[in-house]
């Protein structure tokens, strides 16, 4: 028989004999709780989970800054302070997307997948 293991806060698990929460995009915020019963389960840490999503915007935020950066230096030469001052506040905003307060107060793991702003789809 072949085992599979997971590492939960510095514990090694065999997952045959945990159950694992469902949602798989935040196995980096699973931690160790306990269910009703004091018996320990796998959950996940909203905290930590919000800190994966901050992660995960600035990773998709990240080509559109580039790309944004050019275009400020291309309006910057052409001496388009109008063209220059909209980049610049586009680029504010894409890098707040972290401090939204949808994000910062979300209590659920539901709530944070719901903070995508469309500008970061770029």
């Amino acid at each position: 028989d072949v085992k599979t293991y997971v590492v939960v806060d510095g514990q090694t698990l065999d997952t045959a004999e945990y159950a694992l929460p469902q949602n798989r995009n935040f196995t980096d915020a699973w931690a160790m709780g306990e269910d009703d019963n004091h018996n320990p389960i796998v959950v996940i840490d909203v905290e930590k989970a919000k800190e994966v999503w901050k992660r995960r915007m600035r990773e998709a935020r990240a080509p559109l800054m580039t790309k944004l950066d050019a275009e400020y230096f291309m309006a910057l030469e052409q001496q388009n302070t109008t063209k220059a001052g909209e980049i610049a506040a586009t680029k504010q905003l894409l890098r707040d997307v972290t401090k939204l307060p949808e994000l910062l107060h979300a209590t659920t793991i539901e709530e944070i997948e719901g903070v995508w702003p469309d500008y970061l789809k770029g």
